[in-house]
C-alpha cells in the first residue's frame, strides 16, 4: 500500500524534478521513498527513445526489508515497477513462478508482480487477488504498461502535461505541476452539486485530468509518446446461472470464508472498521470464527444522535468476538478544527458530513498502532443492500406480468409506513421510462437543477436537468443490470475513492474482502431471489450464508444506518466556520449569486434547505480554492 509519481515522455528529456509532488502523498508511504530515472536506448548504437521518473512512497505491510522497496528492478534490468497495493494470494502466485524457473530476492508481492508479469503479460492480471495501480517499465520492448485493479479500489490519475504523461495516485500533485489548465469539467460539477457523485467514473472536476480506468490496462510507447486504449481484462458476468439457492448459500460461504483468510495476510497488525451494520459485523465475526484466539482490535465511529447510533450493535459483535475495542465520537464542534485538513487530504470535493466520521475512523487506527483494516465497502453493491435495488427489483416483477409479486416484495420489504412510502416512490421511479424520471422527481418536489445551480450556464455547456436525469437516474431492466451499474459506474467508484483518500490521510491500509472478481462474479450470477428475496430481505444469500458465524440480532437485521452524520447539525454549529468560506463563490459562474446566498442564509435560518446541497456547496468552494492555489505555485 503506497503511492507513485510518474513521468513518462519520448525522447525529450525530462529536466524537471518531482520531489515536491512526491512529498505531497508522503501520507500514503511514510515508510520509504524511491526515485527511479530510466534512460530508454533502442537500435545497435543505443540511441535514446524515451525517459521515465518513476517515484514511490511505501506504506510497509509485507517484507518490510528494504529490499523491498520501490521502484523496483528486476535482475536483469529490464523491468523496472512503481506500484501501489497488495496481492493477496502472492503466495500462491510465488510458488507458481517458481515452478516455471523465476528466483526471488525478496518475499515482497512486488517481486511476484514483476515475475507474474515476465511470465504471462497481461494475462497475469486475472489472475491477481488484491487492489492494485501500478506502472511497469519494460526497457527492452520501449513501453510502459499501466494497469488498475477489477474494482478500482486503487487510485491512478493520468494527464498529459508538457510532452509527457504525468500519473500519481492523487489529483493535487498533478495540479502543482502547472502543466494542466485548471478548467473544471461541467458535467463533473453539476452532477456532485445534485447528487455528490458523478456518472463518469473515469472523469474528475477537473478536464484534462482523468482517472485511468478499473478492470483495464493500457501501453504508453516512448517512440511515439503515446497512451493506447485502455483495454478491460475483467467485466462482470451477465448470464444467470441455474443454481438452488441452499447451494447459493453454501458456495457463498466458502468463498467469503476464502477471501477473509487471504485478506488477514499481513506482517503487521490488521483490524477492523466495525460499524455494527451486516457487512463489517460478518467480517470480524468471520476472522473469529477462523481465527478463535485472534484478539482483533476494532475501531467504530459511535453517532450522538440517538436515532442514528448503532452502539447497540457495535457491542453486540465485540461481545461475539471478544475483540480489543475503540470507539470515537466526535462532537460536530470538532469539525471546524479539521475541516481545512480534510479537504485538503481528499483532494476532491465529497458528498456529506459523514465522511469525517470515516476520517476519525481511520485516524484512530493509526493512532492505536494499527496500519491494516478490513472493511465491508462494496457490500451493498453487489448485494443490494439498498432499498432502489428492492424498487427495481419489483419494476422488473412489474414489467413482467408479475404484478401481484411486485406489490408483495414492496409492502413486506418495509417494516414501517415511512419506509413503505419512500419505497413505493423509488417503485414508481423505477416504473417509469427514462425519459419520464426528470418530470416525475418534479411532480414529487425534488428538483434536478436547484435554484443555486446557473442553469444557464450549465446549459450553455450542454448540461441539462435531462441530461443530468439521463445520466444518473437510469432505469434498469432487472437487479442484476442495476447492480453492475453501480460497481462500475454510479456509486462504488465514488465510495473507494472517498476511503481510500481516508485511510492513507493516516497511513492505514483499507482492505475490502467483497470485492474480489471471482466473488463478485458469483454472486452477480445468481438468481434475483436469491439476492433480494420475494419478501424483500436484501442480501438474503448472504445471511443465510452466515448463520452460525454472526450472532443472530445482526444477521436478522433489517435496519440500515452505516455511517451517517447530520449534515444539518454539523453545519449549523460550525455556521462561523462554513461562512468564512462564502466569499470564495463570488465569480463562480457554476452557480447564481443571488439564489444561492438566499439558499445557503435560509438554510442557516432553519429554513428547509437541503443540509446536503448546503455541504456540497460548501465542499465545492474550499476545493476549488485549494486548487486555485495549488496551480499559482
Amino acid at each position: 500500500m503506497c503511492g507513485l509519481f510518474a513521468s513518462l515522455s519520448l525522447n525529450r528529456p525530462i529536466t524537471r524534478s518531482y520531489d515536491r509532488q512526491l512529498a505531497m502523498i508522503a501520507h500514503r508511504g511514510p515508510d520509504g521513498e524511491g526515485v527511479a530515472r530510466v534512460n530508454l536506448l533502442s537500435g545497435p548504437e543505443s540511441q535514446r527513445i524515451g525517459r521515465a521518473w518513476l517515484g514511490h512512497r511505501r506504506l510497509s505491510i509485507i517484507d518490510r526489508d528494504p529490499r523491498a522497496d520501490q521502484p523496483m528492478m528486476t535482475t536483469d534490468e529490464r523491468y523496472i515497477i512503481a506500484y501501489n497495493g497488495e496481492i493477496y494470494n502472492y503466495l500462491e502466485l510465488q510458488s507458481e513462478c517458481r515452478a516455471a524457473g523465476w528466483s526471488f530476492r525478496t518475499t515482497s508481492d512486488t517481486e511476484v508482480l514483476i515475475a507474474c508479469w515476465a511470465l504471462w503479460g497481461k494475462a497475469a492480471l486475472t489472475r491477481l487477488i488484491g487492489m492494485f495501480a501500478f506502472v511497469l517499465i519494460d526497457r527492452f520492448e520501449g513501453c510502459a504498461w499501466i494497469a488498475r485493479d477489477a474494482f478500482g479500489i486503487k487510485p491512478l490519475h493520468y494527464a498529459f502535461g508538457d510532452s509527457e504523461l504525468l500519473l500519481c495516485s492523487e489529483i493535487p500533485p498533478i495540479v502543482s505541476t502547472g502543466q494542466v489548465p485548471l478548467s473544471i469539467d461541467p458535467a463533473q460539477t453539476a452532477e456532485y452539486l445534485r447528487f455528490g457523485a458523478a456518472s463518469d467514473p473515469e472523469g474528475t472536476l477537473i478536464q484534462g485530468i482523468c482517472r485511468f480506468p478499473a478492470a483495464s490496462v493500457a501501453k504508453f510507447d516512448f517512440e511515439t509518446g503515446t497512451l493506447s486504449e485502455p483495454i478491460r481484462y475483467w467485466t462482470p458476468k451477465r448470464e444467470e446461472r441455474q443454481i438452488s439457492l441452499a447451494d447459493s448459500v453454501a458456495e457463498c460461504r466458502e468463498r467469503f470464508l476464502a477471501n477473509i483468510r487471504l485478506h488477514l495476510r499481513s506482517d503487521v497488525p490488521v483490524g477492523a472498521a466495525l460499524s455494527g451494520g451486516l457487512d463489517s459485523s460478518a467480517i470480524v465475526s468471520a476472522v473469529h470464527y477462523l481465527e478463535p484466539s485472534m484478539r482483533l482490535n476494532t475501531f467504530s465511529f459511535i453517532s450522538a444522535d440517538s436515532k442514528h447510533s448503532e452502539e447497540r450493535w457495535v457491542d453486540i459483535v465485540n461481545a461475539h468476538i471478544g475483540a480489543v475495542v475503540h470507539k470515537v465520537r466526535p462532537k460536530p464542534e470538532d469539525l471546524a478544527a479539521d475541516l481545512q485538513d480534510l479537504v485538503r487530504l481528499q483532494g476532491e470535493p465529497f458528498g456529506s458530513a459523514s465522511i469525517y466520521a470515516q476520517y476519525r475512523v481511520f485516524r484512530m487506527a493509526r493512532e492505536a498502532g494499527v496500519p491494516v483494516t478490513l472493511d465491508g465497502q462494496g457490500a451493498d453493491e453487489i448485494l443490494a443492500g439498498y432499498w432502489p435495488y428492492v424498487a427495481t427489483k419489483g419494476a422488473s416483477l412489474l414489467r413482467h406480468g408479475r404484478a401481484l409479486q411486485a406489490a408483495h416484495l414492496v409492502w413486506s420489504a418495509g417494516d414501517n409506513t415511512a419506509t413503505r412510502a419512500r419505497l413505493a416512490a423509488q417503485f414508481a421511479q423505477a416504473a417509469l421510462p427514462s425519459s419520464l424520471v426528470a418530470r416525475f422527481r418534479r411532480l414529487v418536489g425534488r428538483e434536478l437543477m436547484p435554484g443555486f445551480m446557473n442553469a444557464e450556464w450549465f446549459a450553455a455547456h450542454d448540461v441539462t436537468a435531462d441530461t443530468m436525469a439521463a445520466n444518473m437516474l437510469g432505469n434498469y431492466s432487472d437487479l442484476r443490470s442495476h447492480l453492475i451499474d453501480t460497481v462500475e459506474r454510479s456509486s462504488l467508484p465514488t465510495l473507494l475513492r472517498i476511503a481510500d483518500r481516508s485511510s492513507m490521510a493516516f497511513s492505514v491500509e483499507s482492505r475490502v474482502p467483497f470485492l474480489t472478481h471471482d466473488f463478485a462474479d458469483f454472486l452477480l450470477s445468481l438468481p434475483a431471489d436469491h439476492i433480494v428475496s420475494p419478501r424483500g430481505d436484501r442480501k438474503f444469500v448472504f445471511r443465510e450464508a452466515m448463520k452460525g458465524i454472526l450472532p443472530e440480532p445482526i444477521r436478522t437485521r433489517r435496519d440500515k444506518i452505516g455511517f451517517v452524520a447530520d449534515d444539518g447539525l454539523w453545519l449549523r454549529t460550525n455556521q462561523a466556520a462554513f461562512l468564512e468560506y462564502f466569499d470564495l463563490l463570488r465569480g463562480v459562474p457554476q452557480f447564481h449569486q443571488e439564489a444561492l446566498a438566499e439558499y445557503v442564509q435560509g438554510f442557516f435560518n432553519g429554513g428547509p434547505q437541503s443540509a446536503q446541497q448546503v455541504w456540497r456547496i460548501f465542499m465545492f468552494a474550499i476545493w476549488l480554492a485549494n486548487m486555485q492555489a495549488l496551480a499559482k505555485r
